[in-house]
């Protein structure tokens, strides 16, 4: 038995027999995290992120964005540096933030590497769709709230885990294999207290807006 990766409580085994895999499951906040021997390479990784159509090709994609855009970062009223973790093969979100006047940068892992984003601090940080890859989320939590000025904002949008332990065994989220952290609004607030963030939206399915404080 490991602790949990969130908030370090103890943690049961959880048997997905329908796709083969086992998590780590906190009954303490809630966190749901794959066990390691089923994650996959960043080979194969990177080989799933090819089968996706996010490009301003796909309308539906777009319209995501467009969304969000209108409805959680116009609200906002940013005015200084933008980043868009996580940004992808295409990067649609930049494109529309650009073309609503923002100074965005961007980074992603995979298609553009460039690590000239950490000589920044900013205003807003975009991570749409990324949270629920990360291996190690405290680590990966604590650089973005490090990047962020005082006041400052980090929109993620991921899938929380809202059903119990039967029912996420039926999830779809769970089926992406590149998908190992599960969260729920309790281990994203126990998030906040290590990390000086506070919660001020959420939709309560799969966006959230942190502020630094």
């Amino acid at each position: 038995m490991c602790k949990c990766l969130i908030c370090n409580g103890e943690t049961k085994t959880l048997v997905d027999k329908q796709i083969k895999v086992t998590y780590s499951v906190c009954d303490n906040c809630g966190f749901i995290y794959k066990d390691i021997d089923y994650h996959v390479n960043l080979e194969e990784e990177l080989k799933m992120y090819s089968f996706h159509n996010n490009s301003f090709e796909s309308t539906g994609y777009v319209d995501i964005f467009v969304d969000l855009i209108k409805d959680y970062i116009t609200p906002l009223n940013i005015m200084g540096k933008v980043l868009e973790f996580g940004s992808g093969p295409g990067p649609v979100l930049k494109e529309l933030l650009i073309k609503e006047g923002y100074h965005v940068f961007d980074y992603d892992l995979f298609f553009n590497d460039n690590k000239e984003y950490l000589n920044h601090k900013y205003e807003l940080i975009t991570s749409t769709e990324v949270v629920e890859h990360f291996n190690n989320p405290l680590k990966e939590f604590a650089t973005l709230s490090n990047l962020l000025e005082q006041g400052g904002y980090l929109v993620i949008m991921t899938r929380l885990r809202t059903m119990n332990t039967v029912e996420f065994l039926d999830w779809w989220y769970r089926r992406d294999i590149t998908h190992i952290s599960f969260y729920t609004l309790e281990s994203l607030k126990v998030i906040c207290n290590k990390f000086d963030l506070k919660i001020i939206k959420t939709n309560n399915t799969n966006i959230i807006i942190f502020q630094k404080i």
